[in-house]
């Protein structure tokens, strides 16, 4: 079925031979559109592309596998529905080596393919994040100590000027932190320089005629025309009915001021205007019964924000004279010089130490490649040409996260240097949201406001239908947004051309079901409540979100797009979101769970938090160095040394208060008295020593793996609540120290260092994740987590949190178009006074951070298809909401810029939105205010909302109300006596029922392909594998597997369970020499793999003989992901052991069960290849999972006729040719060879039932069924 395009998306599809911009609103179907541009583009009936000639760039590796997988089976169902097309067919192979990439992996090709270019050597390594903070550490203390040893007497009065405190620390963080910052410049030495221009001003001319002094003049005359615009408003409610026209007079002054300031030209004339303003008119204080005093408070309250924002003005950029202000930059540009080359010392110094370690970070491939590919005057290089030559369309998704380095790179490839414009742009800036990752959502609003929206060679599409969210969220998101987002500060302006207008068709529901909803906890209403409740903020909005989600599932509907149809509201619809998980997530998480709702929090930190990780951090610690105190505490007071605290305080008490508590344990080992925790103290002391004598000559990875053998500390853990999460974190330190033991350092020391450096640099990879997120559970995660996602339910929490705005407060700001911004510093007077340049740059970083916290509340409330409910816990309640009022203007659209730019969360940007509305009529009268309210009628504008206020004694009387319903459940359950009849005509249909049950045999309402194949055999045979010399006794019946895998949950955990093991594990030779004494070791000849000895915790050896059952498991599960065109060799299949044995999906038991040649010989045999063939086109298919109806009587004659029977099962794998579908099933059973006929019909059935299932599931006919045997390793067919 043919998709029914807009005409909009299909000018996006069909539009050739121009560089074209779209601009996609949230859910437009934009991912949807791009593919079938490239569809069409490589179906071109009259000049078609090779998938190859098309370079297309996405933000994450994940989205470009998608497109290429989606990309994959387009073509497919193309091909699948015509005529056989060479060209097409010939994509189908192109397009695993086409470049549907990231710009990190494009860099990456360039210098692999052009390394001579610039003299690279090819063997280069990238490193990790955590080694290249240690390199970069490492590079810049040595370069200060190299500095302080010259004494120069400019380094020293830059130290005196940077370094204030007691250590120099903030030296090295300056200068690493400008060294990151520059490197998202296309040039950053260039750009450096540039920045110390700023600070060369010789004459107070040459400073007022500044660049970026006349910038920000542009945006002080925008800050005071916002101020204008509401004395004006001001003035018409004072010439309103009841309006407080005595004040006229003094708002008509206040505006012939205001002339005054707008008509300022230079920045002296500005300070001399805005001074004159120190004295303000009266008000009259004249009264009038007719002025309603609503009107008289809100205009005094509007010219006590003027003049409150006018003396704000004055404090902060006019409080020095103009001469002051040049002096002070004149001063601080001294030490800004030396830092500029600080800073160009350490680029040329850690980029000497990377090419001596032949190493590369991520900045470096972006720099390198542009060198390859732009020469020293910013031109294309032959290099840039000949790539430009092989691709007829460059296509970048999510353009508007890109930066000026990655626009230099993809510009150098296209044809503009032809005159040939083929770049191909989509985005919505709206939703620009990685500005801590120096994207520069500029780059798309430049482009934006050039192209046309009329046919032209740089033209541009405005996507604004949205096909995901019902039209009351939509509503909801553009009246919000029509008022926040502005041009200042947002630099996007939110109208009729940018809204989201509806294009998902939903079922009529009752009119409010699906209206937002905002709930707001007033902790000030009963604050002793609070107190006495011991809860935080956080754990009671939980408690808030926790009610209405209960009310929520099992009650509510939402639309299920599978069936087409209504359904209840389920735990894995719901999805919390946080602008900062890691402030709310744990104590959310704590609260649901506690109210019987499951959860899953997706976080990315708190794994350097978790007990059992410090714990072992902490013994690396003293292992490295014992005389540490906190460490040693740590451990002793762990399991690892089992102290309680009474007897590590008398070990304290007894050594006396001079001792340090390191050296107190050694005095207490020699003179203690008691004998007993002398002794402990000995054998602890005993046992550090063995592990320091270990760590001398062990790598790290096996090093834990020893603690945790000799300690038990793994399986202790393990044990504990959450053991499984805790088990995994231990897993995943080692798999921290093996990536470790592959970077340029070496030894316990250095992996400490490693180690503190990531936490240091906030490098947190949160904990360890044992859940998989598809399970029936509320999921919290970060806004910028969900991004590209979309949920039935959104909760939107912790409204109240406060912005952060550290990056405006610190010493050095930095901005990539104004420059670094330093403060003047006279180290001998002892003064600090900040720049006018500084605080310039200080209200442009919160301009851009006020339009980047707006985009993120864009992404959070379009993520919701059909509910939204936002939630905040808010102190002072009342307060906030008179400010809210004074803001909310009905007849005004768009928040003024003061309101905007005062906003310190997001209840600031909704609040004086919402209160414009009638919605809000019964929440702003229970606390005491009347107003009128905004009459909108346009559905795409405005819709009803709930806004409610929910008191402390509500939310607690709501908690008990749950309870007690809970309780009265199940109490009347207990009263109900199973001799009385409460329905007769219930009681009567069930005692027929269940005389029927009673006199034939159960039927039941599911069975599993496996129960039915025994129930239809004749006589039950041992089914069991012999692919190793062990008993009979030691095998287990292989349906035991089947029926386990056949159950999806059991299925699903197995398959997904994420587990992170550091060691390269091998076969054991043990068992490689049985293979060899098999008689089919002739078939395949190479070398086993040889013993490889490891240290291994005894949690994880073998205990126990491997029973039949968990060998088919290993052996199914091998097979589930064995990429059969890596599979020519032995040595490429025992690899791809060794990687799902590092990945986690198989076990070290597992892993030992499998005998690599017989895989081996599956993939080299007929079967291996039409697999691997059909793998590569996209067509192999694998634990397919069922479930469908037949009449209950095929397998019950006695049944009644309209009964049906449940058949569940999974496919081991199937792939499709061009005539039908290929049935594959794996079978391990012990059989001789001569045997095969009897295995065929005995399994026939069960080929059967998935035969049907597939036919019913696929529509397509079932043309061969293969057994493969692994025992015989050969395919059987049914004649």
């Amino acid at each position: 079925m043919s998709t029914n395009w807009t005409p909009d998306q299909k000018k996006v599809i069909d539009l050739r031979n121009r560089n074209l911009l779209v601009s996609a609103a949230a859910g437009s179907g934009k991912t949807a559109v791009l593919i079938e541009r490239i569809l069409s583009l490589i179906s071109d009936p009259v000049r078609p592309v090779d998938i190859d000639e098309l370079l297309v760039v996405t933000f994450t590796r994940a989205a470009a596998g998608e497109m290429r997988e989606r990309l994959n089976a387009a073509i497919e169902k193309k091909l699948s529905e015509g005529e056989e097309n060479e060209h097409l067919t010939r994509q189908l192979t192109l397009i695993q080596s086409a470049q549907i990439t990231t710009i990190d992996s494009f860099c990456s090709y360039i210098l692999k393919n052009y390394f001579h270019v610039i003299g690279l050597d090819p063997n280069y390594r990238v490193m990790d994040e955590g080694e290249g903070k240690l390199l970069r550490t490492q590079v810049v203390q040595e370069l200060l100590e190299s500095r302080f040893e010259e004494e120069s007497p400019e380094f020293r009065h830059f130290v005196e000027c940077v370094a204030t405190g007691k250590n120099d620390q903030i030296l090295e963080d300056s200068i690493l932190r400008l060294y990151e910052f520059s490197m998202s410049h296309p040039y950053p030495e260039k750009w450096l320089q540039e920045c110390l221009a700023v600070y060369s001003a010789t004459a107070m001319e040459e400073f007022e005629q500044s660049s970026w002094l006349e910038s920000w003049l542009l945006s002080a005359r925008e800050r005071i025309e916002d101020l204008e615009a509401l004395l004006e408003t001001a003035l018409v409610i004072c010439g309103e009915p009841g309006g407080p026209y005595i004040y006229e007079p003094a708002i008509v002054s206040d505006l012939e001021n205001f002339q005054k300031l707008k008509g300022a030209a230079s920045y002296r004339e500005l300070y001399t205007a805005i001074h004159s303003m120190e004295k303000w008119a009266r008000l009259s204080s004249k009264k009038d019964e007719t002025i309603r005093e609503n009107k008289k408070n809100q205009v005094k309250a509007i010219r006590e924000e003027v003049k409150t924002e006018i003396k704000a003005l004055q404090e902060e950029y006019f409080a020095e004279t103009p001469e002051t202000e040049f002096k002070d930059m004149q001063a601080a540009g001294r030490p800004m010089k030396v830092l500029v080359e600080l800073t160009l010392a350490f680029i040329k110094a850690f980029t000497e130490e990377k090419r001596v370690r032949n190493l590369c970070d991520f900045h470096d491939m972006e720099h390198l490649a542009l060198s390859i590919l732009v020469d020293e005057e910013g031109k294309p290089t032959d290099t840039a040409k000949e790539l430009s030559g092989r691709f007829r369309e460059i296509m970048i998704d999510e353009y508007q996260d890109s930066n000026l380095v990655q626009e230099a790179i993809l510009t150098a490839v296209s044809r503009v240097h032809e005159g040939i414009r083929n770049i191909f742009m989509v985005g919505d800036v709206k939703q620009s949201i990685y500005r801590f990752r120096l994207a520069r959502p500029e780059l798309f609003l430049e482009k934006y406001e050039a192209y046309t929206l009329d046919d032209s060679d740089c033209q541009r599409i405005d996507l604004k239908q949205n096909f995901r969210s019902r039209r009351e969220i939509l509503a909801f998101t553009n009246e919000i947004f029509r008022e926040v987002m502005r041009e200042n500060p947002g630099k996007i302006l939110y109208t009729a051309e940018t809204a989201l207008y509806p294009g998902a068709v939903y079922p009529e529901t009752e009119p409010l079901a699906q209206r937002p909803e905002l709930l707001l906890l007033d902790l000030d209403e009963e604050e002793s409540l609070v107190e006495q409740l011991r809860m935080t903020p956080g754990e009671l909005e939980a408690e808030m979100s926790g009610q209405r989600i209960l009310r929520m599932v099992g009650k509510e509907e939402i639309f299920d797009k599978t069936t087409g149809g209504m359904r209840k509201v389920e735990f894995k619809d719901i999805v919390i979101l946080f602008r900062s998980p890691a402030a709310f997530a744990e104590s959310y998480g704590k609260v649901l769970e506690s109210m019987g709702i499951p959860v899953y929090v997706g976080t990315r930190s708190g794994y350097f938090s978790a007990r059992e990780v410090q714990v072992v951090l902490s013994l690396l610690k003293i292992i490295d160095n014992s005389s540490q105190d906190i460490p040693l505490a740590a451990v002793l007071l762990s399991s690892i040394g089992g102290f309680s605290k009474k007897e590590t305080a008398l070990i304290k008490s007894s050594a006396g208060e001079e001792k340090t508590f390191h050296e107190s344990c050694r005095w207490y080992l020699e003179n203690g008295e008691d004998e007993k925790l002398c002794k402990k103290l000995q054998d602890f002391y005993a046992m550090l020593e063995d592990f320091r004598q270990q760590a001398t000559f062990t790598p790290i990875h096996e090093l834990l793996w020893y603690l945790f053998d000799v300690t038990g500390y793994a399986e202790e853990v393990a044990a504990m609540p959450a053991g499984e999460q805790r088990a995994q974190n231990l897993n995943m330190l080692v798999q921290k120290a093996w990536d470790y033991e592959k970077t340029s350092y070496r030894g316990l020391f250095n992996f400490i260092r490693y180690i503190e450096n990531l936490q240091k640099y906030d490098v947190d990879y949160g904990e360890a994740r044992s859940l998989g997120e598809n399970r029936n559970v509320v999921q919290i995660m970060s806004i910028h987590r969900s991004k590209g996602l979309e949920f039935p339910v959104v909760f939107l929490g912790g409204l109240e949190k406060q912005f952060n705005r550290m990056d405006t407060r610190s010493r050095m700001v930095l901005d990539a178009d104004l420059g670094i911004g330093f403060d003047m510093v006279d180290p001998v007077l002892r003064i600090r006074r900040t720049t006018l340049f500084k605080r310039c740059i200080q209200a442009k970083l919160n301009d851009d951070n006020l339009g980047e916290e707006i985009r993120v509340l864009y992404v959070a409330l379009t993520r919701a298809r059909e509910k939204l409910i936002l939630t905040g816990a808010v102190s002072g309640l009342e307060k906030k909401v008179e400010r809210w009022c004074q803001s909310a203007f009905p007849q005004k659209y768009g928040l003024s810029y003061q309101n905007l730019s005062g906003a310190g969360g997001y209840l600031d940007f909704l609040m004086p939105v919402l209160f414009k509305y009638e919605s809000a009529e019964a929440f702003l009268i229970k606390m005491g205010y009347e107003r009128v309210f905004r009459k909108e009628e346009n559905p795409v504008w405005s819709t009803p909302f709930s806004l409610q206020r929910v008191t402390v004694q509500e939310l607690l009387a709501g908690g008990v109300t749950q309870e007690a319903e809970k309780a009265l459940d199940l109490q009347w359950l207990n009263l109900l006596r199973p001799d009385e009849i409460y329905e007769p005509v219930f009681h009567e249909i069930l005692e027929e029922r269940m005389k029927e049950e009673k006199n034939g045999p159960r039927i039941p309402v599911k069975l599993t392909v496996s129960q039915l194949k025994r129930q239809s055999e004749t006589e039950l045979q041992e089914e069991s594998e012999v692919l190793y010399e062990n008993g009979p006794e030691e095998e287990k019946d292989w349906e035991a597997w089947e029926n386990v895998f056949e159950e999806p949950l059991l299925k699903e955990a197995a398959a997904d369970e994420e587990k992170d093991w550091s060691a390269d594990w091998l076969v054991p030779a043990e068992n490689a020499r049985k293979m060899n004494k098999s008689p089919e070791s002739t078939e395949i000849v190479e070398e086993v793999l040889t013993e490889v000895d490891e240290i291994i915790p005894e949690f994880l050896k073998e205990k126990a003989p491997v029973r039949g059952a968990a060998r088919g498991t290993a052996y199914h599960i091998f097979l589930q992901y064995l990429d059969f065109n890596r599979a020519e060799s032995l040595a490429e299949v025992r690899e791809q052991l060794r990687e799902l044995k590092a990945k986690g999906r198989l076990t070290e038991e597992e892993a030992a069960c499998i005998d690599c040649r017989r895989i081996r010989k599956l993939a080299g045999g007929t079967l291996g290849k039409r697999m691997a063939k059909a793998q590569r086109e996209g067509c192999l298919f694998r634990e397919q999972h069922f479930i469908y109806a037949i009449p209950a009587d095929r397998v019950y004659p006695e049944a009644e006729k309209e009964r049906t029977l449940l058949i569940q099962g999974v496919v081991d794998a199937y792939f499709e040719e061009a005539d039908g579908l290929i049935l594959v099933d794996y079978k391990t059973d012990r059989v001789e060879k001569g045997a095969e006929e009897e295995l065929l019909q005995k399994y026939a059935p069960q080929l059967n039932y998935y035969t049907e299932a597939l036919e019913q599931l696929t529509g397509r006919k079932v043309k061969e069924k293969i057994l493969y045997s692994l025992r015989l390793q050969k395919e059987l067919r049914e004649n």
